[in-house]
C-alpha cells in the first residue's frame, strides 16, 4: 500500500525543514552581509528564551544578543501546537526568570493557553528592549552552524560574527504536525495531526481512531469527548503503553511533584516494603513510588486494574482523568504499537497481528471510509531534530553552548536558565562549568527501532538514570557558592515553587543521597559534589 503522506500536508523533505538549524553544509553560498553580536542564540523556544532572559539578568557586563528562529515569532513548538492545547503544569513554573507567565493567563488553575504563551514570549522581546538590553530577533531564518550564517526570510545569506553560539534547539520537541508517523498508511486513509481535529467535527456519524497514549493522545480524546461531543462508541484509542498521569489537584493546583521529591517517595516506599534487594534490579523500586503517590492522590492511572509502565509527566486534574477512565471501553491495548494502517482501515501491529475497528463494514463501508485517524505518536521527547547528532558537552572550548537536559521534571525552561546562570559565572572555568552539567548517558548504539524509540519506560533505577543525574547535579549546584541562593529565588525551580527553603532543599538532597547509598543504588564515589 502507498504512503498517504500528502494527507498530512507534510512536505516530502520534512526532515530537513523541521530542523531549526543544520550542523554543517557541504555547499555554502557566500554571505551577502555580516552581523556581529556577543551571543547568537539559535532557537527561540522555551529553552532559548529562558537562556536569554537569565543571561541578560546576570551577565557581569551588558551583552548583545541575536536570537534566531525558523519560525516567524518566538515561542518554539507553541507556534505549531494544536489550538486547544494548554500548559499542563502551573504557569508559575514556566517561562523565564524575570517575568511571571501567570500574569498572562485567565485559567483558574493557571494553565496558560497556546495564545497566552505566545503573547507572553512576544512581550518579552519588547520588555527586554524597554530595559535597554540589545536583543535582535530574526524570525523565519535557518542557521547553518557549519558556515556560521543563516538564510533570512528574503533568501539572503547573512554571516554572523558571534563571540559565542548557543544551540537552544537541541531538545526541540517532536510534534505530530511536523513529524510524520513511523507506521505506514494505506492509500485513502484519512490520517490527520491533532491540529486538524477542530475542523473535522462530530457530524455525519464520523468515527475517530486516536493513535498514541501520551499527553497528545489524552488531549485528543478529551477534545473529542468534551468539545466535539463524540460518543464513546465512535472512538477507538490505541494505547501501546499505559501511562502514569501526574495529578494536578493535590495539595493545590499550584504545586507539582518534582523529581527530587519523587526519589524521596521511592526510598520511603522501598523502606516500608522491607527494602527487598530484588526491587533494585527491576522496575519495582520506581513502581513502589508511583503506588505511594497514587495512595496520596498525586498520580492517576488510566485503567483501574492495570499497572502503568510509562511516565512522561503528563498532568491532568481529577475531572479530566475520570473522563479518560470513562473511555476505557474504547482503549485498545496489549498489542504494542501500530506498524501500519491498511487501505481498508484495519490496524496492523508490530507483532503482525491485525485488528478491525468495531464499526468496520458497518453499512457495507470499510473502516477507512468511516474513520478519521489521529496521529499522536510523534514522541515529543524523542528530540528527532538532533537525535542523529553526537552528544557534546554543554560548554565547548570552541565557544559553543548547547542547552541540554540537566534536571528532570519539570525542566525545559529551568534548564535554559541554569545554563545561562553558569555562563555568567566568570569565576568558573570551562571544566568546572561542565562538571556542574552532568548529562544522562547517550542511548546504547545500535539500529534504531523501526517504529522509533519508546521514551519514559518505568524500569530499574541505574546510576545513569536521569533521576539520579538530576539529583547529583542539584547536589553540586547547592555546593557552588551563590547558586543555591539563586535557585531558591528562581520562579522556574520546582522545589522553590513547592515552598522549600534553601536549607530544606539541601536537606532533602542529602537525605536522598544517603538513602540511595544505603539501598545500594549509589556508591559514595558516585554521589558527586
Amino acid at each position: 500500500s502507498g504512503m498517504a503522506v500528502g494527507l498530512f500536508l507534510f512536505p516530502h523533505n520534512f526532515a530537513a525543514l523541521s530542523r531549526l538549524a543544520v550542523r554543517s553544509s557541504p555547499l555554502v553560498s557566500m554571505a551577502t552581509e555580516t552581523s556581529s553580536c556577543d551571543y547568537l542564540v539559535v532557537g527561540a523556544g522555551a529553552s532559548g528564551m529562558s537562556f536569554v532572559d537569565t543571561l541578560l539578568l546576570h551577565a557581569p557586563e551588558p551583552v548583545s544578543v541575536t536570537l534566531l528562529d525558523k519560525r516567524e515569532q518566538p515561542g518554539g513548538h507553541w507556534n505549531d501546537a494544536y489550538d486547544y492545547v494548554t500548559l499542563h503544569q502551573p504557569a508559575r513554573n514556566y517561562g523565564v526568570e524575570s517575568t511571571a507567565l501567570e500574569a498572562f493567563t485567565q485559567h483558574p488553575e493557571k494553565l496558560a493557553s497556546r495564545d497566552e504563551i505566545l503573547d507572553y514570549y512576544r512581550s518579552l522581546l519588547s520588555r527586554w528592549g524597554e530595559a535597554g538590553h540589545r536583543v535582535s530577533f530574526v524570525g523565519g531564518a535557518a542557521y547553518d552552524f557549519g558556515s556560521a550564517s543563516y538564510v533570512d526570510a528574503s533568501g539572503s545569506r547573512v554571516g554572523v560574527d558571534a563571540s559565542k553560539v548557543v544551540d537552544a534547539r537541541y531538545t526541540e520537541n517532536d510534534l505530530p504536525l511536523l513529524v510524520p508517523p513511523k507506521f505506514s498508511v494505506g492509500d485513502g486513509v484519512d490520517l490527520i495531526p491533532p491540529n486538524q481535529l477542530p475542523a473535522r467535527g462530530a457530524g455525519e456519524g464520523r468515527r475517530y481512531c486516536v493513535l498514541g497514549g501520551g499527553k497528545t493522545g489524552q488531549d485528543a480524546v478529551l477534545f473529542l469527548r468534551q468539545t466535539l461531543g463524540v460518543p464513546l462508541d465512535r472512538i477507538a484509542w490505541v494505547v501501546p503503553h499505559l501511562p502514569w498521569i501526574t495529578a494536578r489537584d493535590p495539595p493545590s493546583p499550584l504545586r507539582q511533584n518534582t523529581c527530587i521529591e519523587f526519589i524521596a517517595s521511592a526510598l520511603e516506599a522501598h523502606a516500608a516494603a522491607g527494602s527487598p534487594p530484588s526491587a533494585l534490579s527491576s522496575s519495582a523500586f520506581l513502581q513502589s513510588a508511583f503506588a505511594k503517590l497514587e495512595e496520596e492522590g498525586k498520580v492517576y492511572r488510566l485503567l483501574p486494574n492495570e499497572t502503568p509502565t510509562k511516565f512522561m509527566d503528563a498532568t491532568l486534574n481529577r475531572r479530566e482523568a475520570e473522563l479518560l477512565r470513562e473511555s476505557a471501553p474504547s482503549v485498545i491495548r496489549g498489542r504494542g504499537r501500530v506498524a501500519s494502517l491498511s487501505s481498508t482501515g484495519d490496524l496492523v501491529f508490530a507483532d503482525g497481528s491485525e485488528l478491525a475497528l468495531p464499526w468496520a463494514n458497518e453499512g457495507g463501508r470499510s473502516a477507512a471510509e468511516l474513520t478519521t485517524y489521529v496521529h499522536c505518536t510523534a514522541g515529543a521527547f524523542n528530540f528527532g531534530a538532533s537525535a542523529a547528532e553526537g552528544r557534546r558537552p554543554v560548554f565547548s572550548s570552541e565557544g559553543e553552548i548547547t542547552v541540554q537536559e540537566l534536571f528532570q521534571f519539570p525542566g525545559f525552561c529551568f534548564n535554559g536558565a541554569v545554563v545561562a546562570w553558569l555562563e555568567c559565572q566568570r569565576g568558573l572555568s570551562l571544566a568546572q562549568k561542565n562538571a556542574l552539567c552532568e548529562l544522562p548517558p547517550p542511548p546504547e548504539e545500535g539500529e534504531a527501532p523501526p517504529l522509533g524509540p519508546v521514551a519514559g519506560q518505568v524500569g530499574p533505577l541505574s546510576a545513569g538514570h536521569p533521576l539520579l543525574v538530576s539529583l547529583r547535579n542539584l547536589r553540586r549546584w547547592y555546593a557552588t557558592p551563590g547558586m543555591g541562593e539563586w535557585l531558591h529565588g528562581l520562579r522556574l525551580f520546582s522545589l522553590a515553587m513547592n515552598g522549600y527553603s534553601l536549607a530544606e532543599g539541601r536537606a532533602l538532597v542529602e537525605k536522598n543521597c544517603a538513602g540511595l547509598v544505603e539501598a545500594g543504588l549509589l556508591t559514595p564515589p558516585e554521589e558527586g559534589r
